[in-house]
């Protein structure tokens, strides 16, 4: 008969067992409390959203990454539930500002979305951007008399469109 050989569970190898048992990766769905899953929208990379700036933008005034704040001007709907409302705030933040310079050069002001917020409160990224270029015109002035060109401004009010950044899900409402 041959013999049958034990294996001993040495210190070492306990702590190389633990070690690889607290590496493992553990999935935690989400479940609501009589067992079912949360459902979810799929909301589709691309689809628009309807803003309205409610900050006044002047060029000379803002700097790089000031936070710009809009408000969406139609609810957002899809598989015929509100995602989005009417009136919810959208953030965006300035990308680049040139000032207006010598010899007519105008000023420019290029805005980027970054997120609003569902009915369920999780955020949707956005992407797209807004920006202008300093009209026709400018100021000679009487100290230099050098031309200046005109700064870039967005009135409060103006109406932009923003995009959904890839698919993203979210909660159902």
């Amino acid at each position: 008969m041959g013999s049958r050989e034990t294996r001993q569970f040495t210190p070492a190898k306990q702590a190389v067992f633990a070690l690889l048992i607290s590496l493992t990766p553990v999935c935690v769905c989400a479940q609501s409390p009589t067992g079912d899953s949360i459902p979810t929208i799929l909301v589709t990379d691309g689809t628009p959203i309807h803003l309205v700036l409610m900050d006044d933008l002047q060029g000379k005034k803002v700097d790089p990454q000031t936070v710009v704040h809009f408000k969406v001007r139609e609810d957002l709907l899809v598989q015929s539930k509100v995602i989005v409302k009417t009136g919810t705030e959208a953030i965006a933040h300035v990308e680049s500002v040139s000032k207006s310079g010598l010899l007519g050069k105008s000023g420019r002001l290029i805005l980027q979305f970054d997120y609003v917020t569902t009915t369920s409160g999780t955020k949707i990224l956005l992407r797209g951007g807004a920006g202008v270029k300093g009209g026709k015109g400018g100021a000679l002035t009487a100290i230099s008399a050098t031309w200046f060109g005109p700064d870039a401004t967005l009135p409060v009010g103006t109406a932009v469109n923003a995009y959904v950044s890839t698919d993203q899900r979210t909660p159902a409402p």
